[in-house]
């Protein structure tokens, strides 16, 4: 016998993301910052223009998982090669927007620590246990 709720009740409890969270965020290994450019900038004496330092939007735990393989792509007159990942970080973290930098600091697999990655999409649900970001890896061009 199927049972199902009484009509107005949900079979989900109202705070089951909140109780999932701290297991989900236990899953965050790797240690990430998010940086994004802001607008503003200088000119020096010699009338050279220097950007302003990158903003951190957060710095924290996170965990990274990759596509199976990489899409290369023709742009302009040279073949381009990137892979995406997703990047996930606390439920509660600050709006992070597309352009954004996602750099490893720490991470447990050799090799990851230090790459960078551009947000492409930051992903919201009704449901969170926490904050999925789909990021770009370009492996043609290693700075972002």
């Amino acid at each position: 016998m199927i049972r199902v709720p009484f009509a107005g009740h949900t079979p989900i409890h109202p705070r089951w993301s909140e109780h999932h969270r701290p297991t989900s965020t236990g899953l965050q290994t790797a240690r990430c910052q998010i940086t994004r450019t802001t607008a503003g900038g200088a000119t020096d004496a010699n009338n050279v223009w220097h950007p302003a330092a990158p903003a951190t939007v957060y710095t924290g735990p996170c965990r990274v998982g990759s596509a199976p393989t990489a899409s290369p792509a023709i742009m302009g007159d040279r073949q381009v090669s990137t892979t995406v990942h997703t990047v996930a970080i606390e439920w509660d973290a600050a709006e992070v927007l597309e352009g954004d930098i996602v750099t490893l600091l720490e991470a447990s697999v050799p090799g990851l620590a230090g790459r960078r990655f551009r947000v492409t999409n930051a992903r919201y649900a009704s449901e969170g246990w926490e904050r999925i970001l789909a990021c770009t890896d370009d492996l043609t061009r290693r700075e972002v």
